[in-house]
């Protein structure tokens, strides 16, 4: 069975991954969100002070796989629209308050 993958910059959705079994040769999909979560991602590493290349790039993580249908590209379209929906304008700015983190 694929497997579904978001990763994040802290808290911060920026990419949709599902792939099948079967390692680094396995066919898979990969898709940005839109570019507010890019910008959202960089004026929060401003924030809170993650300007350096370590700093920054220390802050970004893997949620954990979630088992998913095979149809890769029907998996990642669904995920992103639910993420496009579940993090809007306000949330997204909350986080860039908080410097990338939930509830903070």
């Amino acid at each position: 069975m694929a497997q579904l993958v978001i990763t994040f910059w802290r808290d911060i959705p920026a990419q949709v991954t599902a792939a099948l079994p079967g390692g680094r040769r396995a066919p898979r999909v990969k898709r940005e969100l839109s570019p507010r979560f890019a910008q959202a991602v960089d004026m929060a590493a401003m924030r809170s002070g993650a300007t350096g290349t370590d700093a920054y790039l220390a802050d970004w993580r893997q949620g954990e796989p979630q088992p998913c249908p095979d149809d890769l590209e029907a998996v990642v379209a669904t995920e992103i629209e639910r993420l496009e929906r579940e993090y809007d304008e306000a949330r997204l700015r909350a986080l860039v308050e908080a410097g990338g983190k939930e509830g903070k």
